[in-house]
């Protein structure tokens, strides 16, 4: 083990002793060998002094130079110089260190290189708290006996300078300049080269000795100079060497020093040796050194701040001259780039100390500011760091106000980035820069660019457009390097292209301000009159020529992408990119006063692309021409120009007749028709009228409209009415609906065009046209003054000229009255209008309604007198028209008795029709026979009982109900099919009492299936799941504008065409799918309501009269249904009063519900998001985690009807069926949920988790019920599922013994148990009022009562999970008198069961069938398998584990540590989990049942039991965990002791006061078992906090060490006891370091003497020790130094220092002999933990064991291992430090001390290296000792490279590695033994 040297010395000595022979040579070595066994027996200092002088004087006349026990001598001396004794003590100590290497160096064969490590064990530490008086003393020694061993010291000379370098510091002159001298004799020992760097090491790794190292080179290094003068230079490289790494680190590490007077000696000496201009560095490393001074920035240090202005700038001043700008620019550039310290705060204090570098480096740095602020806003968004987010916002506007003179040059920076990316094409860099410039616009710069408008200095505004301007321009000129494709190809274009008119808009409306004086004026304030007249034109940006061109190009550029779109039909950029032009055009014309003689070829191209391009592009088109239109009055230019496009707007306008307008158009013009002109105003409105007929009817076609309305009525009037001319109504209509809100506005505006036209097509010969107008006017309802005032004010001029006797037109007066009175085919909407309604126009007071004014008008045509008998049609027409409005007024009905006599006959003829597939003539027929079925009801009550019969024939007969069926299946056109819906509905009402029970039966099946079959087969149900966004309410429309819609192919049908067999449409005019699924979901509803007699809400008609549909005309007829009494409230009644009229035809209705339903859910598409449902479980109830699922459902259920889409108004239309019925057949509904339910949710265990869209959609339309929480429970218990439930406990009771495992029962009260966990925690939280609580709460305890007969894992935990999540919902504690006794008894049986199945108590036997008929799911074998879906708890550690699973993590070793438990449940491998063993099964429910425990217990305690009954929940934890504490003693279930440890854990963490000390002995029970670190990793983790817990409420150390007092009373003869005493006093011994281990920082520092009393009674002499106490020792301090602070370990260790590095000179020195390899590697263990911990005191002492010096390289060359027994180590020094020997033996080692420098060492950036944990435990036995070689060679080469550079450590690993030896520990000590 040892070199030659060694060996010699060793052989002199032995000479030595033989020379002494004498006497008196015998009797001093026997006095000093009893001298030293006396000092065990010191007790004060003053002995300790005596012992010391008894020394000296045997010492004084010491005889030979043999001096025996040197070791334990200088192990003593060591202790004698502690800082706990007094000078006296320490002058006795040094003497004799004097008077020892004096007799020892009097032998000339003697080689004190070897026993350096003994007498440095003492020496080294002591100078630093040594007194004056003994300083010298010390110094002394070294000159006398180190100095002079020259370059063989080199090894042990970073101790050495360690040790005395702090004495610089001395404020004593005279023993600062000793120091200096002792240090200056150190370098000439050892070389300037290799003194300075090892001055250059102790500066990197001791805090305390920089600023004395500092001092020394200050000084020593101004006297050099002087001295080079004259002699030879001392080279850079001597004194700074490998300065690459190990200087930078040394200086780096100095100015992040905490203390700020090592911060200033490092600037001071960075300012006279370092400067930059000297280029000391490279400029790599110049950077790195800048980049740490400017850190310095973040605290207002003056002294620092004003040093480190010296050295980076000097006495010049920073302009762009000074080539230390461009340092700064990337120093600070850096700082951003790798978020070093607090950027923000750098910045802003470099900028208050050099507020002239703003303009020198913030372009430079402007975009990494920008990017890092933004990505850090990203990021706190992300995370919820609300906080920093705050901080961080703060930060960024107080730099930028502080800069914000300036602040335009962040935005040229991004610019110039922005430029970089687009030209290397770099698509997410372009996309990343485009979102930081909008950051700082509209969020960080908002203040400086957001709103120039606000801004009052008039030169920062120029700047600041100056700057947005050169980014239009840049984007623009890039945009045009592009080709079409390229546009349009990249995703990128859309954003630059948004911003670019951002940018225009924010210039344009600042200059709209400087425009006008008066505007200026008032923004410049005082400063306005100072502004000289000359000059105010340069505040206004002038183009200059180069922007102007490449506008102007940009026109080119457009035209060419315009005919891109158009050929392409590409319409994503068409709309910015035309935006863009426009903008920069009025920006042209404006600013850069540009002007057009001409129309310019790019506004020809946008009326080509009305011409040629896509819906979109033509809307597009058009908001570019009116804008363009509106901007004229802006400037004269631009007014030049537009007139040039409205000049000819009359162009081609014929007057219409009067009997065909009623357009009150003032406007006169001469009719033109010139083939050379173009009417450009004609063609936008003409091609927006053509828009409206594709669902383009958004706002901004309104817009459109209204414009062209008020500024071109005469263009407007035409093509209105040129199109009606033409038939097309369609588009009339939606005009209509569109403009409704602004004429209700501004009804004076209201002109009548097209009115007379429309109301002509109710005379239509095509139904369909008629049937689109009556809709019209239906949809007119709230707007009938659009139509009625122009009419009324006619037929008043004609009642004035009739009164005057002037002449009129007869056929113009007869038309008016006859399109008045066809207004009535729209009565159940027009009478309540006109009776209700004050007329716009009309001021009489007394004329106050629309009524009154027509029935007066109306009487005066009737009383009128002519001449021309011609003219009495008038009369005749006024009195049939006031006849039909009295008759509604009053709700009179016409009779018919022609029912019987011609009905049969239609029926025949409408068979005919159906077959011959005659859709008009279907319509026509439809509605004859509606007309027949109302008067069948009128007249049933008075029929004879032979007519009653042949009616009973007829409904009967085939021809009737069959063929209204067969014909709505084949019917293509929707309004036919809309009508053939009416029809049959109309029939159900009218003929239900006429036809017997059975044949009304059979009727209703056959209609109701086949309705819910067309339901299902709509196309609408194929699309999205999801809520579109396809078409929304009109009044939607006008308040917000959607850039996307799915166009609806509203194409105007030929009536020709409707017979037409290769003519099939779905949607025409105004139908689609959504209409269809309406109209049947309304059919269904009216047939089901009318036989429950449901009440319907007249207000809800009233307010959609649109999605009416089917019940439109059902309402205002007023024949089936009787108006409630609105002062009487909804009585919920009892089913059977439902059936009191047709009580067959509601059971079988009943029946049905199922299929309703399920046909509801194919339509239903959820609004709400259903991320917490699957078909495997549901995510835990947790009130933070739904609270935006729950807005989201507050705002569903509170959406106004104008907000409805589509999806809204359809899941209106279901609810409103499943409302009153949920209130009248609660139960039955539910009942219907759960059987739908029970086919959904997935059984299969190994089945991937998915969301299924119909579980979603049946909790949606649940909960969107809102069904009281009581009644809905009350209603739950009595449905048969939860009935068969409860009748199977009644017969199955549980008894003791084996458990009757049914899992068809268990699978099936699974299901159900998800289902209400489901609802209840997707119900809306409402605060329910006690009574309702308290019937919640007892109906639910009423159904868990009988549950608890179960032992199905699933079902318990579910209950709890129930239980927990209501206590959270529906608090119970201010209602718990009413149920307490039963919740309390409940929960505590719950928790006991539960306890009860994880402590496997249960014996399960399989049971082999079901006793529930009604359970449908797929039969399995009946064995013992885990039953899906999984209870929440569950369901999130399945969910976190396949996840996981998905990728592939828990492969890794780590992934399976954290998956351990879940794999043992879920794992797909094992394929356990459908057919599972006794043993499995009883294991798997444990774990479940542990988990669920873990995560409800306590919580649901405490939510369940009053505060002052707190000890009632100690009680039920305690009762249930007495249950669980035994699980621990088996230790070879590992992953139950696993799951139990995590519960108890969790509890005592929630319930710390309470329970902690109740536990206290089942804990310590546990604790102090022999096999308690048997357990995995995770185990012992939650174990560290649980006697963390326990030991807040006891003095568990103390204890521990009390009880195990003979431990640490007597080490020395423990492995001489019996094998079993051994073992207990060990553990005994592992505990102790655990709970130390579980304490936090410092926790128990006072607590610890006794334990350190204890470990240097080991450590004083580990040779009479046996290996395993010494293990554990090591071990021991180990967790000291993890758990004590840097102060501490210094105040602990001192007095154990001396002892330690005995220990470990005594492990890896063992005479000769190899010691035990599981010893050896504990030693490395310790050796790399101090080092790692960077103690100061240890570098004393690194040396004695590795290498300590830098650059050193370790090479060997491979030899056979069985050549040598020993390690052959070939190095330029004698002294071999003590780890090289443990080199593996496989190879001869030279070392190289030629300070090598390896490109990975070199300081690449300020970044410290991670340190890693090099040395681990060997698990292999027979290859442990060549690993562990194998490790000592890597720890040691590691920490020579280390020497030289920074590094950190993360403390987690460290833990990591101390709890796997925990879990080892016990193995290795066995090995030992």
């Amino acid at each position: 083990m040892f070199n030659d040297q060694k060996y010699q010395n060793r052989n002199s000595e032995s000479q030595a002793v033989i020379k002494v022979k004498t006497e008196d040579q015998t009797k001093q070595k026997s006095k000093i060998v009893a001298i030293l066994k006396s000092y065990e027996s010191l007790k004060e200092w003053s002995d300790l002094g005596q012992w010391l002088l008894k020394l000296q004087a045997i010492f004084k006349s010491y005889q030979g130079t043999y001096i025996p026990k040197k070791k334990l001598l200088c192990k003593r001396l060591a202790q004698c110089l502690s800082p706990i004794w007094n000078k006296a003590i320490h002058e006795n100590a040094l003497t004799l260190y004097d008077l020892i290497l004096q007799i020892l160096c009097s032998d000339s064969e003697y080689d004190l290189i070897q026993d350096l490590p003994l007498f440095s064990l003492g020496l080294f530490p002591f100078f630093g708290f040594a007194s004056i008086q003994c300083k010298p003393m010390f110094l002394n020694i070294l000159e006398k006996y180190y100095y002079p061993l020259k370059k063989e010291l080199l090894p042990c000379m970073g101790g050495l300078i360690n040790s005395i370098i702090v004495g610089m510091e001395d404020t004593n002159e005279e023993m600062m300049k000793k120091v200096m001298s002792s240090l200056d004799q150190a370098c000439e020992s050892v070389g300037v080269k290799q003194f300075f760097g090892l001055l250059w090491i102790t500066i990197i790794r001791s805090v305390r000795s920089r600023l004395g190292a500092y001092k020394y080179l200050m000084k020593r290094w101004t006297r050099q100079q002087q001295i080079e003068l004259n002699e030879n230079e001392l080279k850079e490289d001597d004194k700074m060497p490998n300065k690459s790494a190990l200087v930078i680190n040394a200086l780096l590490a100095s100015l992040d020093d905490e203390s700020s007077l090592v911060k200033r000696a490092a600037l001071d000496f960075m300012s006279l040796h370092c400067k930059i201009q000297d280029n000391v560095f490279s400029q790599q490393e110049q950077l790195i050194l800048i980049e740490q001074a400017l850190l310095l920035f973040q605290k207002q240090d003056h002294a620092v701040i004003r040093r480190i202005n010296n050295w980076l700038i000097g006495e010049e001043e920073l302009s762009e001259n000074n080539p230390n700008i461009l340092y700064i620019q990337e120093g600070l550039k850096r700082i951003l780039i790798e978020e070093q310290g607090d950027p923000l705060k750098v910045l802003q204090n470099w900028y208050m100390q050099h507020p002239e570098t703003v303009q020198l480096t913030l372009f430079q740095i402007g975009y990494s500011l920008a990017k890092y602020i933004y990505h850090k806003t990203v990021q706190y968004k992300n995370g919820n760091q609300n906080e920093k987010l705050v901080e961080l916002l703060k930060g960024g506007e107080r730099l930028i106000e502080s800069i914000s003179s300036h602040s335009e040059l962040i935005i040229k920076s991004l610019f110039e980035q922005l430029n970089k990316h687009m030209k290397d094409q770099k698509q997410d860099q372009i996309k990343e820069c485009i979102l930081i410039f909008d950051f700082c616009l509209n969020n960080l710069m908002k203040q400086q660019f957001s709103d120039l408008s606000k801004i009052e200095d008039l030169q920062l505004f120029q700047q600041r457009t100056e700057c947005l301007q050169e980014f239009i321009i840049i984007i623009i000129k890039e945009l045009m390097n592009l080709t079409c494709e390229q546009v349009f190809e990249t995703s990128i274009s859309q954003l630059l292209l948004e911003q670019t008119v951002d940018c225009i808009n924010k210039i344009r409306k600042r200059l709209e301000i400087l425009e006008n004086d008066k505007e200026l004026q008032a923004v410049l304030g005082s400063n306005y009159n100072k502004q000289v007249e000359p000059s105010k034109n340069s505040i206004l940006v002038q183009l200059n020529q180069i922007d102007i061109d490449i506008i102007s190009q940009y026109c080119n550029y457009y035209i060419e992408i315009n005919e891109y779109s158009i050929n392409n039909e590409q319409e994503t950029l068409f709309p910015i990119l035309s935006l863009i032009l426009l903008r920069s055009q009025l920006y042209l014309m404006k600013q850069g006063n540009y002007q057009y003689q001409e129309i310019p070829n790019w506004i020809k191209q946008l009326f080509k692309s009305l011409d040629q391009g896509t819906n979109k592009i033509n809307l597009y088109s058009i908001q570019i021409l009116i804008e363009l239109l509106k901007s004229a009055k802006l400037h004269q230019n631009i007014q030049s120009l537009t007139d040039m496009i409205t000049k000819n707007s009359y162009q081609d306008l014929e007057p219409f007749p009067n009997i065909l307008s009623l357009c009150m158009d003032q406007t006169q013009h001469t009719h033109q028709n010139n083939t050379n002109q173009h009417n450009y105003i004609k063609q936008i409105f003409e091609k927006l009228w053509i828009l409206l007929d594709q669902n383009y009817h958004d706002q901004m076609i309104v817009e459109f409209l209204l414009y062209i309305t008020e500024n071109f009525q005469h263009v407007f009037v035409y093509v209105i009415e040129s199109s009606l001319k033409q038939g097309d109504q369609r588009r009339f209509q939606i005009y209509c609906r569109i403009t409704n809100t602004y004429y209700k506005r501004h009804p004076n505006k209201n002109t009548g065009v097209g009115i007379i036209q429309m109301l002509n097509f109710l005379e239509h010969e095509n139904p369909l046209i008629r049937y689109n107008t009556k809709t019209w006017l239906s949809e007119s309802a709230p707007f009938f003054f659009r139509i009625l005032d122009p009419i009324m004010i006619r037929l008043i001029n004609f009642q004035k000229d009739i009164e005057k006797k002037n002449e009129f037109s007869l056929d113009l007066a007869v038309d008016s009255i006859k399109k008045l009175q066809s207004l009535y085919s729209s009565k159940e909407w027009f009478q309540p209008y006109i009776e209700k309604t004050k007329p716009t126009f009309y001021e009489d007071e007394n004329i106050n309604t629309y009524y009154k004014l027509i029935c007066l008008t109306l009487i005066q045509f009737i009383v009128a007198d002519f001449q021309n008998n011609e003219y009495t049609k008038i009369n005749a027409i006024s009195a049939e028209l006031l006849e039909i409005v009295i008759n509604n007024t009053i709700n009179e009905k016409s009779k018919t008795q022609i029912l019987i006599q011609y009905f049969n006959t239609i029926l025949n003829k409408f068979d005919q029709v159906i077959k011959s597939k005659d859709q008009v003539l279907q319509l026509q027929l439809l509605n004859l026979v509606k007309v027949f079925l109302l008067h069948t009801y009128e007249l049933q009550k008075d029929l004879s009982p032979e007519n009653k019969v042949k009616l009973i024939d007829i409904y009967d007969q085939q021809l009737f109900f069959d063929n209204l069926v067969i014909g709505l299946k084949l019917a293509k056109v929707y309004y036919l099919k809309q009508r053939y819906l009416n029809t049959i509905v109309v029939g159900i009402y009218s003929i239900s009492y006429l036809l017997p029970p059975k044949i009304i039966n059979e009727k209703i099946i056959l209609i109701l299936t086949s309705l819910l079959a067309l339901l299902k087969l709509c196309e609408y149900n194929n699309s999205q799941i999801v809520k579109s966004f396809r078409r929304v309410s009109n009044v939607k429309i006008l308040k917000n504008q959607k850039q996307e819609y799915n166009n609806n192919n509203f194409q105007q049908v030929n009536i020709q065409q409707l017979n037409n067999e290769q003519f099939s449409i779905k949607t025409t005019l105004s139908g689609d799918d959504f209409e269809e699924v309406m109209s049947l979901s309304n059919s269904i509803r009216a047939i089901i309501c009318y036989f429950f007699q449901f009440k319907y809400d007249s207000k809800e008609i009233d307010q959609r009269p649109n999605a009416a549909g089917v019940l439109v005309d059902l309402f205002t007829l007023n024949l089936f249904f009787k108006k409630a009494d609105k002062t009487l409230k909804l009585q919920k009644q009892q089913e059977q009063l439902q059936f009191e009229n047709f009580p067959d035809t509601c059971q079988m209705l009943l029946k049905l519900f199922p299929q309703i339903i399920q046909s509801y859910l194919e339509c239903w598409r959820c609004s709400l998001k259903w991320d917490h449902l699957f078909t495997k479980g549901c995510y835990i109830y947790e009130y933070d985690k739904f609270d935006q699922f729950n807005k989201q459902l507050k705002d569903q259920l509170s959406k106004q009807e104008e907000d409805y889409s589509d999806e809204d108004q359809i899941q209106q239309s279901i609810l409103q069926l499943l409302k009153p019925c949920s209130a009248h057949f609660t139960t039955t509904l539910i009942q219907s949920f759960l059987f739908i339910w029970q086919n959904e949710y997935s059984v299969n265990f190994y089945a991937d988790p998915k969301i299924n869209v119909n579980m979603c959609k049946l909790i949606e339309i649940a909960i969107t019920l809102q069904i009281s929480p009581d009644d809905f429970i009350a209603a739950f218990i009595n449905t048969q599922q939860v009935q068969g439930i409860i009748q199977y406990y009644q017969k199955n009771k549980y008894k003791k013994g084996p458990y009757q495992f049914n899992y068809d029962q268990a699978t099936f009260e699974n299901g159900i148990l998800f289902f209400l966990y489901t609802y209840f925690s997707s119900v809306l939280f409402q605060n329910l009022k006690n009574r309702e609580l308290i019937r919640l709460w007892n109906g639910f305890l009423s159904f868990s009562k009988s549950l608890l007969q179960s032992r199905h894992i699933n079902t318990i935990s579910f209950l709890l999970e129930i239980i927990h999540l209501m206590s959270w919902k529906f608090s119970p504690k201010d209602v718990l008198e009413e149920f307490r006794k039963e919740l309390h008894t409940q929960l505590r049986q719950i928790l006991v069961i539960l306890a009860e199945i994880a402590s496997m108590q249960y014996q399960y036997v399989t049971f082999t069938s079901s006793s529930l008929e009604n359970f449908n799911q797929t039969q399995f074998d009946q064995n013992l398998q885990l039953i899906v879906p999984f209870t929440p708890t569950i369901f999130e550690l399945y969910t976190e584990y396949y996840e996981l699973r998905q990728k592939d993590v828990e492969k890794t070793e780590e992934g399976w540590n954290e998956c351990f438990v879940q794999r043992n449940l879920f794992d797909p491998y094992q394929q356990k989990g459908l057919k599972l063993e006794q043993q499995d099964f009883s294991k798997k429910c444990s774990i479940i049942a542990l988990k669920t425990l873990k995560r409800l217990s306590q919580v649901t305690l405490i939510n369940t039991y009053e505060v002052s009954r707190g000890e009632r929940i100690v009680e039920n934890t305690k009762e249930f965990m007495a249950l669980i504490f035994p699980l621990f003693e088996d230790r070879e279930n590992q992953i139950i002791v696993e799951s139990a440890s995590e519960l108890l854990h969790s509890i005592l963490k929630l319930s710390k006061d309470q329970l902690s000390q109740i536990f206290l002995n089942d804990i310590l029970n546990i604790f102090n078992k022999q096999e308690f670190f048997k357990c995995t990793g995770r185990c012992l983790k939650f174990w560290t906090e649980i006697i963390d817990i326990i030991s807040d409420k006891t003095d568990l150390l103390t204890d521990q060490l009390g009880n195990n007092s003979k431990i640490l009373q007597g080490f020395t003869g423990l492995f001489q006891s019996k094998s079993a005493e051994i073992l207990k006093k060990t553990k005994g011994f592992e505990r102790v370091c655990f709970i130390i281990y579980s304490g936090g920082v410092d926790k128990y520092q006072s607590k610890l003497s006794s334990l350190l009393d204890a470990i240097l009674t080991v450590i004083k002499d580990i040779n009479q020790q046996h290996e395993a106490i010494t293990i554990l020792i090591i071990f021991c301090i180990r967790i000291l130094v993890l758990r004590l602070s840097q102060s501490s370990l210094t105040q602990v260790f001192r007095k154990i220092w001396p002892y330690l590095i005995s220990m470990l000179i005594q492990i890896f020195d063992r005479k000769g002999k190899q010691a035990n390899p599981y010893l050896l590697i504990s030693g490395l263990k310790l050796i790399e933990l101090f080092s790692l911990f960077q103690l100061e005191e240890f570098y004393f002492y690194e040396w004695i064991f590795v290498f300590d010096y830098f650059g050193i390289t370790i090479n060997f060359q491979q030899v056979e291992q069985q050549q040598q027994q020993k390690v052959k180590i070939t190095t330029p020094y004698k002294f071999i430090p003590y780890m090289a020997y443990q080199f593996p033996m496989t190879a001869n080692y030279n070392v190289d001390y030629e300070n090598k420098l390896y490109p990975d060492q070199y300081q690449q950036n300020l970044l410290k290296k991670k340190r890693l944990v090099k040395i681990k435990d060997v698990q292999e036995a027979q290859e442990f000792e060549s690993k562990l070689r194998q490790q000592a060679l890597y720890l040691c080469q590691h920490l020579i490279d280390i020497n030289q550079q920074r590094v950190e450590v993360s403390p987690q690993s460290l833990e990591e590695i101390i709890e796997a030896e925990f879990i080892s520990l016990d193995d290795y000590i066995g090995r030992i033994q």
